[in-house]
């Protein structure tokens, strides 16, 4: 609020000391610079402000950063628990609402992805395959699914019901200098303990390409222990 407030100020100042004499494009270009560090400076701060205020020292999934170690218990298609190391922490934003992924490795190499979000309540999943469209069938485009907010996709004779979509922000390793931009669409069964999640972002050339996730919701969170939030020393 202070950012913003500080910027408003700096603009009027500037109304006032630019001359009526050198032109309404000047001060309209002065304004609208103004305008863009505002936004800059308002983004850079919900990014900041989006990591809730835990207590630095509680080993929980919600502190975890690049260089914890943590240990998921009960993942499908694993014979043992999954032992891992992240690599890096990615923040998503949609508004004012945020969750993260950890990037992990396993002690072979394998990479895991772990999604976290905590809002209401705490959800942990882990991504247990990386699918092709030809492997689901969706009940409708995704954009009507998206407009009718309702619909269904099917995946190895089960169905994922409609949850969620929209448009979010994605910012590798929570740095704010760089913005991905893509449009998801969430679906999960009726337990609730598996999901798949559609993602459409734009390439470098800008055309689109489409990821699609399948995970497992991780019950009971007791499943998880958080070993180190961060690399020692």
């Amino acid at each position: 609020m202070y950012v913003i407030l500080y910027s408003l100020i700096a603009l009027v100042i500037i109304l006032c000391i630019v001359p009526m004499s050198s032109g309404f494009f000047a001060g309209l270009g002065l304004i609208l610079a103004v305008i863009a560090v505002i936004a800059i400076l308002k983004r850079n701060h919900d990014i900041k402000s989006s990591m809730k205020n835990y207590n630095e020292d509680s080993l929980i999934i919600q502190n975890v950063r690049e260089g914890g170690v943590i240990k998921i218990a009960n993942v499908d298609g694993y014979d043992t628990d999954l032992d891992l190391k992240v690599i890096g922490r990615n923040l998503y934003m949609e508004g004012d609402y945020s969750w993260y992924e950890l990037e992990c490795l396993r002690p072979d190499g394998e990479k895991v992805w772990v999604d976290v979000e905590d809002d209401d309540e705490l959800m942990v999943s882990v991504v247990l395959d990386k699918l092709r469209y030809a492997q689901i069938k969706l009940s409708n485009t995704l954009e009507n699914i998206d407009e009718e907010e309702s619909g269904t996709v099917k995946y190895n004779n089960v169905v994922f019901s409609y949850q969620d979509s929209g448009e979010a922000n994605f910012y590798r390793h929570c740095d704010d200098k760089k913005v991905e931009k893509f449009s998801y669409w969430d679906f999960k069964t009726m337990e609730g303990k598996y999901l798949i999640s559609i993602e459409k972002w734009k390439n470098e050339v800008g055309r689109e390409d489409m990821t699609i996730y399948y995970s497992q919701n991780i019950r009971p969170l007791s499943s998880i222990t958080v070993y180190s939030t961060h690399q020692e020393g």
